[in-house]
């Protein structure tokens, strides 16, 4: 049986739990995967500690396992961190996050040996080494020696065979054409001359030339025969293996109440104060960590100037029309992640409670429907996008991002290795009781580039802001 049959039924009220809180919303496959793997590793850990506690009951041990499992099913699918970042189960407390990087394997004009093509965080650049990396042509360099100078020539030997003549030569800020003929077709002549068994070509200027000195860089393009077989070399592709490592941290809180107000509570006001005591433990253990990784996103997120945007309503403009403008300001956001890694775009923005009103006037808002608030939540889509609303941000504030659904391609990790797990509930000869709740697990970014911040401003004629985040203030 497999991790996901094994934990079915409390699976399924996650997804409820999921649903309820995310406007219908199924739980991905991923989500499910690291929910159940939390769950084993909980219940991996009840059994050792019951093992080793000879003083328990079998039915006290088999009726606090399944309390702990039940809190487990329902904390973890309520962070919004399951949608701001890679949730990354651990299977011990300390692991590695493994990735491939495509790395260029050989020296091919501008291209390095060892250069980025790709990797789960972003495309390497693309400019016109690259572009010529598989093809014949080839752009190589040169510096100019003083020897070089003084002939008013320059040897090249094209590291690429058999190559065909030099199409262009560049010097400086200055480019000369050549033709097959080797005669240069602006105003300055040259000539080249082949040595047949090396294939250095020399490159004479017949007339002076004021950028051709000593230590000055001469680029020379030509192409060469890459149809023709046997092939000398050919560009190659290497992969290698990167890993992150992760180790897991704790977080640990205790209630602490005497048996007396546990009974004026249940008599007086009908309710478990214990269990209302060990359901605030567990919110604010929720409730950090959902700050924790938002505080996260936040610090690393790059400041663009043109994600600044006026609320202040211009003169003869209707609000609706002029918030719609905010729409274009989100699609810059999601063109500066797509410029920075070319492969993705945002699919999440994080934001102040005061930019919501702002959203559920524009076209495209879909709410998610909460009845029930409690501290960061998820407000719903704008135009595909999960708007998510958080107390950790500043007035006027806003994030926007991209969390992809394998195990690296978000801006962070969250790892958890154990979920919230309590200890049993223990009554003292004084009339106290008291109960432990702790969690493991690490939180580390990945790739800032998935990340890019803006702000919302009200500001006069005279730009003067009336409100925004403090960092914007002025701009």
């Amino acid at each position: 049986m497999n991790i996901l049959e094994a934990y079915s039924k409390k699976l399924a009220i996650s997804e409820q739990v999921y649903a309820k809180e995310h406007g219908g919303k199924k739980l991905s496959d991923m989500k499910k995967v690291a929910i159940a793997r939390v769950l084993a590793n909980t219940s991996e850990y009840l059994n050792e500690a019951f093992e080793n506690s000879v003083g328990t009951q079998f039915a006290n041990m088999k009726t606090f396992k399944k309390f702990c499992l039940d809190l487990t099913t329902v904390a973890l699918p309520n962070l919004i961190a399951n949608d701001l970042v890679i949730v990354y189960p651990m299977k011990s407390r300390t692991g590695f996050i493994q990735y491939i990087q495509f790395l260029a394997g050989s020296n091919k004009g501008g291209t390095s040996r060892g250069r980025l093509f790709n990797d789960v965080f972003k495309l390497g650049t693309m400019d016109s080494d690259r572009q010529n990396y598989t093809s014949s042509a080839v752009v190589e360099s040169a510096v100019v020696s003083g020897a070089q100078e003084a002939a008013h020539a320059i040897v090249v030997t094209p590291t690429w065979t058999p190559a065909n003549t030099i199409s262009n030569v560049v010097i400086g800020t200055k480019s000369y054409a050549i033709v097959a003929a080797g005669t240069e077709v602006a105003d300055t002549s040259v000539s080249i001359a082949v040595d047949a068994t090396t294939g250095a070509q020399t490159i004479t200027f017949a007339a002076a030339d004021t950028l051709f000195v000593e230590d000055a860089t001469v680029k020379t393009g030509y192409t060469y025969d890459n149809v023709v077989i046997p092939q000398n070399d050919l560009p190659l592709l290497n992969a290698e293996m990167q890993s992150i490592s992760l180790e897991a941290k704790a977080r640990r809180i205790a209630v602490y109440y005497s048996q007396m107000a546990a009974f004026q509570a249940k008599t007086e006001m009908g309710i478990d104060l214990g269990e209302v005591l060990a359901t605030q433990a567990c919110a604010e253990l929720s409730y950090e960590i959902d700050t924790e990784v938002v505080k996260l996103l936040v610090d690393n997120a790059t400041i663009h100037a043109d994600l600044t945007w006026n609320k202040r309503l211009p003169i003869g403009v209707s609000k609706r029309d002029h918030f719609a403008g905010f729409a274009e300001i989100i699609e810059l956001g999601s063109q500066h992640i797509y410029d920075a890694t070319q492969k993705h775009a945002a699919n999440y923005m994080i934001a102040a409670s005061n930019i919501k009103p702002i959203l559920v006037m524009m076209d495209g808002w879909k709410s998610a429907g909460n009845t029930k608030i409690n501290g960061p939540y998820f407000a719903g889509e704008l135009n595909g996008i999960k708007v998510y609303i958080s107390p950790a941000l500043l007035a006027g504030e806003y994030v926007l991002g991209f969390n992809g659904d394998d195990m690296v391609t978000s801006a962070a990790v969250y790892a958890p290795y154990m979920a919230i797990v309590p200890t049993q509930l223990l009554g003292y000869s004084d009339g106290s009781m008291s109960q432990g709740f702790s969690t493991l697990y690490d939180l580390k970014l990945l790739n800032s580039l998935l990340l890019v911040k803006g702000s919302v401003v009200s500001e006069d004629a005279a730009g003067d802001v009336t409100y925004a985040a403090d960092a914007y203030k002025n701009i």
